[in-house]
């Protein structure tokens, strides 16, 4: 009995109160949906903003460690001419397996400096940068 008068009651109510309650709520979420919008909207605009300025500052710097790079290549190796030159001790084999690796990581370096200016130069000729 008592399960009947609660299903009757359900009835009775769902037929006078949803579609009030449906339109106040379908208002609300409507609102809430724009807000929601235009923050993410403000947001994205804002991020966009921020991304271009940080691929601007990226190019900068990259067009300069171009610029510098084979500078800082030929310093190294003069100073390198420099130090062998001043070197008067007589070299043990392990200092010289030592001098051997340093040397051919320096020359590693060299190359892979050339190899950016190289890319530089190609991306000038080109007209990228």
């Amino acid at each position: 009995m008592l399960n009947r008068l609660r299903r009757r009651l359900d009835t009775v109510v769902e037929r006078r109160v949803d579609p009030r309650v449906d339109a106040r709520v379908d208002a609300r979420v409507d609102a809430r949906l724009a807000e929601a919008l235009a923050a993410v909207d403000r947001s994205q605009r804002d991020y966009d903003a921020r991304l271009g300025g940080t691929q601007a500052d990226f190019s900068y710097i990259r067009s300069e460690f171009d610029r510098i790079a084979p500078q800082l290549a030929a310093l190294e190796q003069r100073f390198e001419w420099l130090r062998n030159r001043l070197e008067l001790d007589e070299p043990d084999p392990e200092n010289a397996l030592v001098r051997a690796r340093l040397e051919h990581e320096r020359a590693r370096l060299r190359l892979e400096l050339a190899s950016h200016y190289e890319e530089r130069l190609r991306r000038l000729e080109s007209g990228e940068a």
